[in-house]
C-alpha cells in the first residue's frame, strides 16, 4: 500500500480517538476550575478542526492535497487552522494567565497577555506565506511560535522551582512539552522553509501579490499521494495532530487551586 495513505489512515485513526478522549475529558473534567471555563469549548475547536484536517490534509503554499475535493480548499483549510490556532493560544493564556494568579505573579500575568497578540502576528505572517507563496513567512510564523514558547517555558520554570507536589509535575510536563515544541520548530521546521525559500529564490520564482494569492488559493489544488511530497511534511503534521491535540485536551483538566 502507498506509504502515504497508510500514514493518512493512521492520522485518521488518531483523530477518532482524540475526540473520543476529549469527550472523556469533559466527562471527567474537575467543576471547580476558576479561570479556564473557556477551556473545553477551546479545546473543542482544537480537536475538530486537527481531526478535519487529519481526514483533509493540505499542503498549503504548494497547494498539494491528498483528495482533489472542496474540502480541501486552501483558504478553507487555512481559515480552519487559523482559528484553531488562534484557540490553542487562548488555551495557553488562560493556562498561564491562572498559573500568574496562583503564584501572585505579575510578570506571569502580562506574559499571558502577550500570547494571543504573538500567535495573531505568526498567523498574519502564514497567510502572507500562503498567499505569496514565500516561505520565508512560514519561517517568520514559527519563529514567532518559538518567541511564544520560550516565554511559556519561562513562566513554566518558575512555577517548576516555587511550586511542589503534583503542581511541580505539571510544571515539568509543560517544560518537556515547550522544549520539544521548540526543538521540532528549531531544527526541522524553519531550515526546511528557508531551504526552501532559498531554492525558490535560485530558480527565479516569482511571488503572488496578495490578490493573485488569493485567487490562485481559492481556485487551484493539485492532488498527489507522492510520498516524497509528504513525507517532510509529516514531521511536523504528525506530532501537530497528535501531541499537539493532547496537549489542548490536558489544558481542559488542570486546576490551580
Amino acid at each position: 500500500m502507498n506509504r502515504t495513505y497508510v500514514w493518512w489512515k493512521f492520522l485518521c485513526g488518531i483523530a477518532v480517538l482524540n475526540t473520543l478522549v476529549w469527550l472523556t475529558a469533559i466527562w471527567f473534567r474537575p467543576e471547580t476550575q476558576t479561570l479556564s471555563y473557556l477551556q473545553p469549548i477551546l479545546s473543542g475547536i482544537y480537536v475538530s478542526i486537527c481531526a478535519f484536517r487529519s481526514f483533509y490534509p493540505r499542503i498549503d503554499l504548494e497547494r498539494y492535497c491528498l483528495f482533489d475535493t472542496p474540502l480541501s480548499s486552501v483558504v478553507l483549510g487555512r481559515s480552519a487552522a487559523t482559528i484553531a490556532e488562534v484557540s490553542f493560544s487562548v488555551q495557553c493564556a488562560l493556562l498561564i494567565f491562572d498559573l500568574g494568579l496562583f503564584l501572585d505573579s505579575t510578570l506571569i500575568i502580562y506574559v499571558a497577555y502577550s500570547i494571543v497578540p504573538l500567535i495573531v502576528i505568526a498567523q498574519a505572517c502564514c497567510w502572507y506565506a500562503t498567499l505569496s507563496q514565500n516561505h520565508f513567512w512560514h519561517a517568520m510564523e514559527e519563529s514567532v511560535w518559538v518567541i511564544m514558547i520560550a516565554l511559556a517555558t519561562a513562566c513554566f520554570s518558575y512555577g517548576l522551582v516555587e511550586l511542589s507536589g503534583f503542581y511541580q509535575v505539571l510544571m515539568l510536563v509543560g517544560i518537556i512539552s515547550c522544549v520539544g515544541s521548540a526543538y521540532i520548530m528549531l531544527f526541522i521546521d524553519i531550515p526546511m522553509y528557508l531551504s526552501r525559500q532559498k531554492e525558490g529564490s535560485e530558480n527565479g520564482q516569482q511571488y503572488f501579490t496578495f490578490s493573485e494569492g488569493m485567487s490562485d488559493a481559492l481556485r487551484r489544488r493539485v492532488q498527489t499521494s507522492d510520498w516524497a511530497v509528504w513525507k517532510k511534511e509529516a514531521l511536523w503534521i504528525t506530532p501537530y495532530f497528535t501531541v499537539g491535540v493532547w496537549l489542548s485536551i490536558s489544558m481542559t483538566l488542570i486546576n490551580f487551586a
